[in-house]
């Protein structure tokens, strides 16, 4: 009976792992041929452009300034907003507090580069990478977008943003190594099992929010 027991427990382990790795495999695979690098959207056709560029938010400092892994990100949107691919930027991320506001960082960092500040939109909603491309889709009306964040996220954030409806691009930010990178990976592999969730049920956010026209 003993024996019957660890090897259900291992059968439901050796399941659970294949699905961990199933999951990830797909959202990786089926995301990959809508992965640019910032060099390449140089050469790659956009017709028209896209409605607008989506900078997934992180971490900020109690200075207002953005950790390197953010400030890459906004940096690699202004380069895209630049170049004339959108015509706006969306700032998303975590500002629920009065004392924290990654959006509006975002935001700040990118005007005093150069940005018109009528042309950057803040989504203070964006709590989760599901939650932002939901909001971008049915708050902002965007139905393609540029999504940049770095290459460990962004698999997740372009199947998010295709589960919704939009016709997303990503775009890596990467900028050589960051300090906790594997906790980042492991974290991510998490991540995605999360959105393939949200994904397939078509998951409404607790904190849809009115419309915005960009």
């Amino acid at each position: 009976m003993v024996r019957g027991f660890f090897k259900g427990i291992g059968a439901a382990m050796l399941a659970c792992a294949v699905v961990l790795v199933g999951v990830n495999a797909w959202i990786v695979l089926s995301s990959k041929a809508d992965i640019r690098t910032l060099d390449e959207t140089a050469t790659h056709a956009f017709p028209g452009g896209v409605d607008c560029i989506v900078v997934l938010g992180a971490s900020v400092y109690a200075d207002g300034s953005l950790s390197p892994i953010l400030e890459n990100r906004v940096d690699a949107a202004i380069e895209l907003y630049n170049k004339g691919l959108a015509p706006a930027i969306i700032m998303s991320g975590d500002g629920r507090e009065a004392n924290y506001d990654e959006p509006g960082a975002m935001k700040d960092y990118a005007v005093s580069r150069g940005v018109p500040a009528n042309d950057v939109y803040c989504d203070p909603g964006g709590y989760h990478t599901y939650d932002t491309m939901w909001r971008v889709s049915n708050v902002f009306g965007a139905e393609s977008c540029m999504v940049v964040t770095q290459e460990y996220h962004l698999y997740r954030a372009v199947f998010d943003a295709h589960g919704v409806g939009m016709d997303a691009t990503g775009v890596v930010s990467d900028e050589g190594t960051y300090e906790n990178q594997f906790w980042y990976d492991v974290r991510e592999w998490a991540g995605r099992m999360q959105d393939c969730g949200q994904v397939l049920i078509g998951a409404v956010p607790d904190n849809p929010g009115a419309a915005i026209n960009l």
